[in-house]
């Protein structure tokens, strides 16, 4: 309120009160719409955009492609442009998740475009923080400061292993993603390694693909390899100890497996550039998670906090990791 004074006609002081009206500013809730392939919704990845400052999450679990452009317009229009919505994709299906973030992009509508979060089933940051602390290590610990060139196999061939396949064929290395299930077949993984590269684009190294079902296929080509990685499902053992003991030369070695079996046998969460054998270093799972969960945490905040259309893919989530590990 403002104070004046006036005089009446009979010569006494009056004060008058004038009001003032100051406009409230537009308070919009961060909203975040989850959409999970998936049969129910995950938690983690629920918790992770409420800690990363979201107001309300909305998971949409069963979540397909063709329910896009109904669900992304009722939500943006609803909103005034530039209002703090942002849509996370997660789920197993890796596919349909690559079909839902096209549709949702699709589905934007200038001036109602929103930020677009890209993780399926964690894969992007898992596997970025996999490529991201590897070169961090053999950078620090080991004086190699360039990774381009080196020999990398990856066994596993479900969405960690592919997006970390991409990843190192981009950066230079020699990159071979082998499948180790024995139902699968040579001529799948020949296929998905042909994906994956054109995926890497053309200046990436073309990755090679191996059907590796028995042990010994499997240290055939850990032998050759500067650095292994252990990117199969949860209880798939990759290697015993008899296979690691023979390996020989240097090497470093992740495993991504919280839950016993390890993918590799002697390489424990805890460890970080451990030596679990001559000349091999381990990396485990919990160095990594605390590095997929801190990037993940940073993305979902810095789009929380974006206004209009940005994708926050597995590119950005490397990006994010390595600038992580730099702190």
């Amino acid at each position: 309120m403002v104070e004046r004074k006036t005089k009446s006609i009979l010569g006494k002081s009056i004060i008058e009160l004038t009001p003032i009206f100051i406009k409230k500013q537009d308070n919009f809730d961060k909203i975040c719409y989850f959409f999970d392939t998936d049969e129910n919704a995950s938690p983690f990845d629920i918790n992770m955009a409420y800690d990363a400052g979201f107001d309300i999450v909305v998971p949409v679990s069963k979540m397909k492609a063709d329910y896009v452009p109904k669900l992304v317009q009722d939500a943006i229009f609803s909103r005034k442009p530039n209002a703090p919505t942002t849509f996370f994709i997660g789920g197993s299906d890796v596919k349909e998740g690559e079909k839902i973030a096209k549709a949702v992009k699709k589905s934007l509508v200038p001036p109602f475009e929103c930020p677009i979060v890209i993780d399926p089933r964690g894969s992007h940051t898992t596997a970025s923080a996999v490529v991201a602390m590897t070169i961090d290590i053999a950078n620090r610990k080991h004086g190699i400061n360039d990774l381009k060139g080196k020999k990398v196999v990856i066994f596993g061939a479900g969405p960690v292993a592919r997006i970390a396949a991409i990843l190192a064929a981009k950066i230079g290395c020699n990159t071979s993603i082998v499948e180790t299930w024995d139902k699968s077949s040579e001529e799948f993984i020949e296929n998905l390694a042909k994906e994956l590269t054109e995926e890497a684009g053309e200046e990436a190294i073309k990755i090679n693909g191996v059907f590796a079902p028995a042990f010994e296929e499997r240290f055939e080509i850990a032998q050759e390899a500067d650095i292994i990685w252990s990117l199969a499902a949860a209880g798939v053992e990759i290697l015993s100890e008899e296979w690691m003991q023979k390996l020989t030369g240097k090497k470093l070695a992740v495993d991504i497996n919280l839950v016993p079996p390890y993918g590799i046998e002697g390489i424990k969460p805890k460890h970080k550039n451990d030596e679990i054998y001559p000349g091999i270093f381990g990396i485990g799972a919990l160095a990594l998670g605390r590095l997929k969960a801190n990037s993940e945490a940073e993305i979902l905040k810095e789009a929380a906090k974006t206004k209009g259309l940005k994708i926050f893919d597995y590119q950005h989530a490397f990006n994010v990791a390595t600038e992580l590990l730099k702190k």
